[in-house]
Parts: C-alpha cells; sequence; structure tokens
C-alpha cells in the first residue's frame, strides 16, 4: 500500500512540475536604480527628515518636523515656568524685601510645582531625542528595504516534493515557492 502512494506521489509531483516547467515567463530585471543606506543614515542624523526625503518616502518628513517641533515647544513652555517658580522660590526665601514672591504660595508648594515642572522639562529633552534617534532608524530601515517588493503579483506555489536521502528515511514533502 505504501508503494501504491509512493507511486501516486511521485505521479503527481512529476505533473505539477511539468504544469510549472510550461506556464512559467520569462522575467526581464530592471535596472536597479543605486540606494545608499549609508547615505540616509547620514542626512538624517545632520537634517532631521532628509533620509526620509532621500528615500522618497516624502510624507514621512512632516511627521518628523512636526515631533521636534512639539518637543521643542515644551521644552520651551516648561523652560519659562521652571524659572518663574525658581523665581518665585528664591524671592521667597531670600528675606530681601525688594524682592517679591508674585504668586502668594508657600515655599513648600513653590518647591513643588518648581520640581514638577523640572521633570516636565527633562521628559521634554528626552523626546527630543528620542524622535531625533527614531527619525534616524527610519531613515535606515526605509533605505535597507528601498527596493523591496511589494507588488500585487506575489504567489506562492506549492506542489508536493521527493525528499531525496541515502539512507532508509526516505520522505515526501510539500515544496513552497514564493
Amino acid at each position: 500500500m505504501k508503494t501504491l502512494y509512493l507511486c501516486i506521489f511521485l505521479l503527481i509531483s512529476c505533473l505539477a512540475q511539468a504544469q510549472l516547467t510550461d506556464t512559467t515567463e520569462v522575467v526581464t530585471i530592471a535596472p536597479v536604480e543605486e540606494h545608499s543606506v549609508r547615505k540616509a543614515t547620514l542626512l538624517s542624523t545632520f537634517v532631521p527628515g532628509a533620509g526620509q526625503i532621500y528615500n522618497k518616502k516624502y510624507w514621512k518628513a512632516p511627521i518628523v518636523y512636526a515631533g521636534l517641533g512639539t518637543a521643542i515647544y515644551f521644552i520651551d513652555d516648561n523652560t519659562k515656568n521652571y524659572r518663574k517658580w525658581r523665581d518665585n522660590l528664591i524671592a521667597e526665601e531670600d528675606g530681601d524685601p525688594n524682592t517679591i514672591n508674585t504668586t502668594g504660595l508657600s515655599s513648600s508648594v513653590l518647591r513643588e510645582n518648581m520640581d514638577l515642572r523640572r521633570r516636565w522639562l527633562d521628559l521634554s529633552y528626552i523626546a527630543l531625542a528620542g524622535v531625533y534617534v527614531l527619525n534616524i532608524i527610519d531613515a535606515h530601515v526605509d533605505a535597507h528595504l528601498f527596493h523591496f517588493d511589494v507588488s500585487e503579483d506575489l504567489t506562492l506555489i506549492v506542489h508536493p516534493s521527493v525528499i531525496p536521502s541515502y539512507s532508509v528515511n526516505a520522505g515526501i514533502g510539500l515544496t513552497l515557492n514564493f
């Protein structure tokens, strides 16, 4: 019975192989445009967004600029607020009658607000660095995938095959061709 199954499998395999060779087309390869991963990475390092433009992903450059602009805005805003709370704390604690605490809050509340703004300022700097690094990583990865085929003509051909073996354990299996 095993011999019958093996013969049927071999027959189907040969027919599938014959069918595959009869319908194959000659594919012409277009000249490949030279694209440098290093250049994309360096462009994005020195001018954020330039690597995305080099990779022809024009829609990503405004996202990079929006992320950097947002981080810079919050750095500026948190710096101003930190200085305001710090100056009022100094005015409250220095004992000089010429400096006045304009908020009317106690030293402990002023210190808490100053510490909070300092923490937010630090997080804004971390966000700026994160957006900058993600910009470089994105340009690098996109440059590697620049010639990756994403056409609609991606097919999977499945056909049976014989697994040759010079030992006792010969087998049968499936072959997947992309």
